[in-house]
């Protein structure tokens, strides 16, 4: 069966992608020609967007150092990384010299190592550079016209690739196999703008019958995890933006699916749709209001888009907590509706306030105790949401001074926490209660923050003068080299965030090797502790 629909993929590229990609090397065809229409596919279907888009970010060719196409997805903050590989039997996958090749060229790529490219790469870099700024999920793929699997030594490379890149707190590097399945599922939906089709079983249900069509109630939160198993991002077009690769509410989330999943319908404020049409289908069972089946056309998520993205991965780790949660939906039938209706929905549903978990400082003692004690020394402390600080010369937030004392911890956990997840050190649920344990002297704080504030803004400004892996030190390593030059007491100036880059720049050659992936080392906490300990002894031999 492979080969007849691999030979719809190939019909498909010689007849709507061929004329959208870079074929000057290529002769008629020839396999090139179909990988680089494979890896164009991929591109479009992963970012929602036409094979015109991203014609430009295929650069498969000589000196493409083993990947085939990248692009970089603002509105999501994902960096696609693809290699592609045609089968002219519609049976093979990835061969394991290619991805080592691959990998390699990941790494070069996200060290900005562009003589290592061709120039087709080399035309795009700028746009990729400012990407890699942006800390990115970098998202691998492989693509491939079988539906056979990666052999198990491919998989024991890409596993250790993962290993390497990823910790239990935080996923940076994820790989997709794009497979048969999916190339063809990315065609419907490039080139007819594929229906996101449901069948909806409810619980306690209600109708809104005036003055258009709407149902409500409990919904199975496994039943949610298939539609974005089958669907994916085709559920959130109507949205504001997708689901985000890493937040701690998602967190939160996926624990309390995994966890509590009992009591997940009383926790989570639910889920809101719009959909083409919505039908009812006959079972029997009249008005009866304790279940019911709906089939739902084109259904679009416009509000809960992380509760979704959510569930699914709680159901990826154990479909059977998810499978003992619901999660109350409201859809909304488009079919008899103002025309206007779906923007008015999405943006209603996403304007309104949301309790942050920063808000609830707002019932801490110790934050109004800190207010009180700068407001005697003559500074305003910010710490409700709605508050501004009028002057930074004589004022300060909460998240300043929890990034201060983050930063300048002996808890290289804090110096990193405050890279990997800076809202954490204001979450009453996450490391705030670690990072204010002890009290806070306001005079204290209050230097402490000034000299973090110099700090800071001297670590960015070096940044700015430099290009390629030097850059990507300075900007992924700023709050480890904050930390540096706030552990010491020499005064805070370009020439000692110069000597800070150099040292560190030195060790992390030395103890990592100059391809490995700074976004990731700098929030690894053992690694950092390493570095440390030898920056400053390199300090003190100094002195």
């Amino acid at each position: 069966m492979s080969i007849i629909l691999s030979n719809r993929v190939r019909n498909h590229i010689d007849s709507i992608v061929k004329e959208h990609l870079f074929l000057d090397d290529v002769k008629a065809d020839d396999a090139k020609l179909y990988s680089r229409g494979l890896a164009a596919i991929c591109l479009a279907g992963l970012a929602s967007t036409h094979y015109s888009h991203v014609k430009n970010y295929i650069i498969d060719g000589a000196g493409d150092n083993g990947i085939d196409g990248v692009y970089y997805d603002s509105p999501r903050n994902k960096l696609y990384l693809v290699q592609a590989k045609w089968s002219s039997k519609g049976t093979g996958t990835i061969e394991t010299g290619d991805l080592r090749k691959f990998i390699a060229g990941v790494y070069d790529l996200l060290n900005e190592d562009w003589p290592k490219f061709n120039k087709r790469l080399m035309a795009i870099s700028g746009e990729i550079s400012n990407a890699i700024r942006n800390d990115p999920e970098i998202v691998v793929v492989a693509a491939y016209n079988s539906d056979n699997p990666i052999s198990p030594e491919s998989k024991a490379i890409l596993s250790k690739f993962l290993a390497e890149n990823n910790s239990d707190s935080q996923e940076v590097v994820v790989f997709i196999p794009f497979d048969l399945k999916r190339i063809l599922r990315a065609i419907k939906s490039v080139k007819s703008g594929a229906k996101s089709d449901v069948d909806v079983n409810l619980l306690q249900w209600g109708e809104q019958k005036d003055p258009y069509y709407a149902i409500y109630g409990k919904i199975s939160c496994a039943d949610v995890a298939e539609w974005y198993i089958t669907h994916e991002d085709l559920l959130f077009t109507e949205n504001i933006r997708n689901t985000l690769p890493e937040s701690d509410i998602n967190a939160q989330i996926e624990s309390a699916l995994l966890n509590m999943p009992a009591d997940f319908w009383y926790m989570n404020n639910g889920i809101t749709a719009i959909a083409d049409d919505v039908i009812r289908r006959p079972v029997g069972l009249g008005d009866q209001k304790e279940s019911a089946n709906w089939k739902v056309g084109n259904l679009k998520i416009v509000n809960g888009a992380q509760t979704t993205g959510s569930i699914a991965k709680a159901y990826a780790k154990s479909s059977t907590a998810v499978k003992k949660a619901y999660v109350q939906i409201k859809i909304v039938s488009l079919e008899h509706a103002p025309i206007d209706i779906a923007n008015r929905i999405t943006t209603a549903t996403n304007t309104q306030n949301k309790v942050e978990p920063k808000d609830f400082l707002a019932l801490e003692p110790m934050q109004d105790g800190i207010a009180e004690s700068m407001k005697k020394i003559g500074i305003q402390y910010c710490y409700r949401r709605g508050e501004r600080v009028a002057d930074t010369s004589s004022g300060l937030d909460v998240q300043e001074l929890a990034m201060a004392l983050a930063v300048s911890s002996d808890s290289m956990t804090s110096v990193t926490i405050a890279k990997r997840n800076a809202g954490s050190l204001t979450d009453p649920g996450g490391h705030y209660p670690k990072l204010f344990a002890l009290s806070v002297n306001a005079t204290t704080a209050w230097e402490l923050v000034k000299r973090w504030r110099s700090a800071s803004l001297a670590v960015s400004a070096f940044a700015a003068t430099l290009t390629g892996r030097e850059a990507q030190l300075a900007v992924h390593g700023n709050r480890f080299m904050e930390h540096i030059l706030l552990s010491s007491t020499t005064p805070i100036q370009q020439a000692a965030v110069a000597s800070v880059h150099g040292k560190l720049k030195v060790l992390v050659d030395e103890l990592h090797g100059g391809d490995c992936y700074l976004a990731v080392l700098f929030k690894n906490t053992k690694k950092c502790e390493v570095l440390q300990t030898k920056m400053l002894a390199l300090a003190n031999n100094t002195a």
